[in-house]
């Protein structure tokens, strides 16, 4: 059975990146892109105290908590205690991906060769997050590594944006993570989570639209 977030990762597709210099900034900027319409919220290890952000904003209905940036089994423990439903990472790292699975959350480990996607996959990995794909080779790297790998599923993370995410779906990514094209630190950091909520609001609005222009084409073939 899938873990509950790899579901809604399915569904919603996109992830916010939460990095912030305090817990208060982090958890406003995490509300700011759940009022926007997207509840896939990965809480990084680099904001102070990141367990308490999780914990604050686990019980919540309209989102989904993950953690983000986890390098270390203590990490991982101290990030699913405190309410999270994904562990993701900038590595493979085999004790961290072993705590997720014996704790059954979705795991998503950052790899970009073939050889660090297959070693992920092999560790257990449900989603690899490929990494940084958005500055180094784009949707189409994504697309050239998925014809040998196309039943791994992918997340493209680093250097997304609103021109080009919907290029990485096109290309076969089952979700995109999104840092400071949505949540950006310093929009966080002066306060301006109007404009973050307004983000994340265009962003969905865009998916929408992408998926209409994917019915209509599904529609065109029948």
């Amino acid at each position: 059975m899938e873990p509950t977030a790899l579901l809604r990762l399915r569904q919603q597709r996109l992830i916010a990146v939460i990095r912030a210099a305090s817990p208060a900034v982090a958890r406003s900027a995490a509300l700011a892109v759940a009022e926007g319409g997207i509840g896939l919220l990965e809480i990084t290890f680099t904001v102070p105290d990141a367990p308490r952000v999780m914990a604050d904003l686990a019980g919540r209905p309209d989102v989904v908590i993950g953690a983000g940036t986890v390098l270390t089994a203590p990490q991982a423990h101290a990030a699913i205690e405190a309410g999270a439903q994904f562990v993701i990472a900038p590595n493979l790292s085999l004790e961290v991906a072993r705590v997720a699975l014996e704790r059954g959350v979705m795991f998503c480990p950052g790899a970009y060769t073939t050889s660090e996607i297959l070693a992920a996959r092999a560790a257990g990995a449900h989603v690899v997050k490929v990494y940084p794909v958005g500055v180094a080779g784009g949707p189409r790297y994504l697309q050239v590594i998925r014809d040998p790998l196309p039943d791994i599923p992918m997340l493209a993370a680093a250097g997304t944006d609103p021109d080009n995410f919907v290029s990485f779906l096109r290309a076969g990514a089952i979700g995109i993570g999104l840092g400071a094209s949505l949540a950006d630190p310093a929009l966080a950091a002066a306060g301006h989570f109007a404009e973050i909520t307004r983000r994340a609001r265009a962003f969905v609005s865009r998916l929408e639209e992408f998926d209409r222009e994917r019915a209509a084409e599904r529609s065109a073939v029948s």
